[in-house]
């Protein structure tokens, strides 16, 4: 493992994804009740303004800030554009200069499916022929643009199942960052246009690198169990009461019927939920999760932070952004990751998705501590 310049006990290993999708509706796209073709300025624009922002911060070891840019690819690009893989295509000198820079390249699929009766796009989740062949074809023809096949994927909603999860696998998919330990949210109809979306499943997820049984896709296999061949990289979460019952408030008021009652009743019991938290969301609760991040490796000598953005939260004043999400927390928030580590005399490492968990491994090895110990730990 190289050195890095200032040699610390502990180390904090980073990971910045970005979901390169068409824009949101909240954020000057197209409704999800349009077949239109979709507005791509946060890609063509938002992008590059990311990259600027994560060349003025350097790790430890004199790196900038390296994202794993996750590119769509998959039915509903081809319905609305003639090739799953259209939006590698499109901007494909983009993503090649990102390669070159030392930025990955990876995958992202979406199961929007169009819904003649409702005319509208919505989130499949129980067709599994159209799921697994939504995946085979978006797979196929994202790794026909490329020239090589990608290894890390990143679903869309970061949605799995244990469809999904065996098919990725399949694929040969060998890291995959979609889990968010802790969270379920049961998918709803949206005021975009959509029947239903959104619905995630990941309760009883581990909070560290694990290989999926094969039996269920959320938990870490177990001795004589049979193992799927790609290697879960969770979310990084955090818990805070008070924000949490802000998360379920939020819930709540988007939801009906019972769904709204579970969510206020999980308030009225204090619970407190785990949080992921974007880097580009505001810089009060980024710091919570960069807090205990800095307090596990501290405590255990080495910590795994990955988290993501999405690339039309680049542009300010536009729909959600502003207040929770804007372009101005990215950096924000990266310049005060940087000091806070060196603050706390914690050693910065910025990594790809793709090579985080072989370099959280080893320095675990390092520590002394057994491959029983550290998968899935």
């Amino acid at each position: 493992m190289a050195e890095p310049k200032n040699n610390k006990d502990a180390t904090l290993y980073v990971v910045i994804g970005c979901d390169c999708d068409p824009d949101r509706p909240q954020y000057g796209g197209v409704r999800y009740d349009s077949r239109e073709p979709l507005k791509w300025r946060g890609v063509r624009e938002g992008v590059d303004r990311a990259r600027e922002t994560t060349e003025q911060v350097e790790d430890d070891y004199g790196n900038h800030a390296s994202i794993t840019w996750c590119v769509r690819s998959d039915l509903q690009m081809q319905q609305i554009y003639g090739d799953c893989a259209w939006p590698y295509a499109e901007f494909a000198d983009l993503w090649e200069s990102l390669a070159e820079r030392g930025d990955e390249i990876a995958w992202h699929p979406h199961l929007w499916r169009w819904s003649g009766q409702h005319s509208c796009w919505y989130q499949e989740i129980e067709d599994e022929g159209w799921m697994r062949d939504c995946l085979r074809q978006g797979y196929k023809a994202l790794a026909t643009h490329m020239g090589r096949a990608p290894t890390t994927s990143r679903m869309g909603w970061e949605f799995h199942d244990d469809v999904t999860m065996q098919q990725v696998s399949d694929l040969g998919i060998e890291v995959d960052f979609s889990a968010v330990p802790g969270r379920f949210t049961p998918g709803r109809r949206d005021r975009w246009g959509s029947m239903f979306n959104c619905y995630v499943d990941w309760r009883n997820t581990p909070e560290k690198p694990y290989m999926p049984s094969a039996s269920d896709y959320r938990i870490d296999v177990e001795a004589e169990q049979e193992a799927l061949r790609v290697r879960e990289l969770p979310m990084s979460t955090f818990r805070s009461r008070l924000l949490g019952m802000g998360a379920h408030l939020r819930r709540a008021v988007k939801a009906k019927g019972w769904g709204r009652v579970k969510q206020l009743y999980t308030i009225s019991n204090g619970n407190s939920a785990s949080l992921k938290a974007y880097i580009t969301i505001h810089p009060y609760i980024f710091s919570r999760l960069v807090t205990a991040k800095i307090n596990e490796a501290k405590r255990t000598g080495h910590a795994l932070l990955v988290t993501a953005f999405h690339a039309d939260e680049m542009f300010a004043g536009q729909g959600q952004s502003g207040l929770l999400y804007d372009a101005p927390h990215l950096w924000t928030n990266l310049r005060r990751l940087r000091m806070r580590t060196l603050r706390a005399g914690v050693t910065l490492r910025f990594a790809t998705a793709g090579a985080a968990p072989q370099l959280y491994d080893r320095s675990r090895k390092d520590a002394g501590i057994s491959a029983s110990a550290y998968v899935g730990s």
